[in-house]
């Protein structure tokens, strides 16, 4: 077997050893499991009547299909699991990289508050809709376009979305774990500190003393830190109250994937009542499709560039760069399974870094990642009894570690400072990603073309910003 793994993946040649290889892939599962975890919770806010007015899940409601809140979490938690666990093993069998790949934090928020809050689709036509993205992700990966698109966009605006999206995140985590609050004035409130017979003063503190922790860990270089963190809160959860021995009955949820599982519904994206209401859904599905494309570029090309700058150490870049239109089209092949098992768009995950750091080089490292992420689907009735502070210390870091990009963006130049601001700032306020997404886009070529930097617009960005004035206008 070794000698078998050793020639597949060629790990002598790669300058490694099963070892390293081995260490890397759990390092990655622990670095990433958060993130398998926060998708289905931010995607439980699809379905109507599944929270409270302050942001708890109600776990008895029947919201669809006779499942109630709690059995549709764990569901969605194992598709999540089977969606990362697929991708990523496609990934290192094919494509031979120690990535790793699941469900996007940042398409799961756009479909859940844009393409189901804002735009009134259901959970099984957002998954249609996913579906119907990854066939275009590949289409446009074999053709090489989404290498023209992530050229085009520049540099500013795409460090700017992943830190509106971290600021996003975080002030989620802070509402999840009750540390502020907006009353029915729309004033935003802290909670009160000393009123510890509150449970929302305790979910708070607990959530701030788990921020604290994963800090603690991350500097003193232990590898899952966030993960880590959000089990030590899990476990002090208990006595502060925060887990009641009644919880553990979730544990008789079944699994019952069949209930998610090739569940993609197409009627009713397209009105065909008339000519009209015809053309705006079908405008409107254009948009979405291609707004999600654009994010799956994003993210996979960022992981790309990240882990680049640790594989060349060992002489690996080139390698890499001949692999980039593979791992794409497998980015795309992954996001329709997603959709079929249940869960959003998948990505390749830019955390997965931390396994090239721990040493990994070649696709064994995906392989242990991929087989331990399919073992966790066994696993998905935990969740249900995570209290919401251990979510929203994962939210909170996931939100600060992902500000880190900001440091990229030019604010002296207040031409390229004006565009990524607005980007990462109406990201949070508007919680739409394609809202701030284009006012990023669309400001930047009108101010680029009134201060007589014309020509350093790339032509592509022109149809970029028509289109997104298209959405804007499309948008409700």
């Amino acid at each position: 077997m070794k000698k078998f793994l050793k020639s597949y993946f060629c790990i002598e040649e790669h300058h490694s050893n099963i070892k390293n290889e081995v260490i890397a892939g759990i390092t990655n599962y622990f670095t990433v499991i958060y993130l398998v975890l926060l998708v289905p919770e931010i995607i439980m806010e699809v379905f109507p009547g599944a929270l409270s007015a302050n942001g708890e899940l109600i776990g008895e409601n029947i919201i669809y299909n006779g499942i109630t809140v709690n059995e549709m979490l764990v569901i969605l938690t194992a598709a999540s699991f089977i969606a990362a666990g697929i991708g990523t093993l496609l990934i290192g069998i094919f494509i031979n990289v120690p990535f790793a790949q699941g469900p996007s934090l940042a398409v799961g928020t756009f479909v859940t508050y844009t393409v189901c809050v804002n735009f009134g689709y259901t959970f099984n036509q957002a998954l249609a809709i996913i579906f119907i993205s990854g066939i275009c992700f590949f289409i446009l990966s074999v053709l090489g376009i989404e290498k023209k698109l992530h050229r085009a966009i520049p540099s500013n605006i795409k460090s700017a979305v992943t830190a509106g999206v971290g600021l996003f995140i975080a002030y989620t985590g802070l509402e999840k774990a009750h540390i502020i609050s907006i009353d029915e004035n729309s004033v935003f409130n802290l909670f009160d500190i000393m009123d510890l017979n509150s449970v929302h003063t305790r979910d708070a503190l607990l959530a701030l003393a788990g921020v604290v922790i994963i800090v603690v860990l991350i500097k003193k270089g232990f590898h899952g830190a966030i993960f880590a963190g959000k089990i030590i809160c899990i476990i002090l959860a208990i006595p502060f109250g925060l887990i009641k021995a009644v919880d553990f009955q979730k544990f008789k949820y079944s699994l019952d994937l069949s209930k998610t599982f090739f569940e993609l519904d197409f009627s009713g994206l397209i009105d065909t009542s008339d000519f009209s209401k015809g053309f705006f859904s079908l405008t409107t599905i254009i948009i979405l499709v291609f707004s999600i494309c654009i994010m799956n570029v994003f993210e996979t090309m960022s992981t790309l560039i990240a882990s680049k700058n640790f594989i060349k150490i060992s002489r690996e870049e080139g390698y890499v760069k001949k692999r980039i239109p593979q791992i794409l089209e497998i980015d795309a092949v992954s996001s329709c399974v997603g959709s079929l098992v249940g869960s959003s768009t998948v990505s390749t995950y830019v955390e997965s870094t931390a396994g090239v750091i721990e040493g990994g080089r070649t696709g064994f490292t995906a392989v242990v990642t991929g087989i331990l992420f399919l073992f966790s689907v066994f696993l998905s009735p935990l969740v249900s009894i995570f209290p919401s502070s251990a979510t929203a210390t994962t939210l909170i870091m996931a939100g600060v570690m992902m500000m880190n990009v900001i440091k990229h963006i030019d604010f002296e130049d207040v031409a390229d400072a004006v565009p990524a601001f607005l980007t990462m700032f109406i990201i949070p306020i508007t919680k739409s990603l394609i809202i701030g997404i284009s006012f990023g886009i669309i400001s930047y070529v009108v101010i680029y073309l009134c201060v007589g930097r014309r020509k350093r617009i790339k032509s592509l960005l022109y149809v970029l910003a028509i289109l997104f004035i298209l959405t804007l206008m499309f948008l409700p």
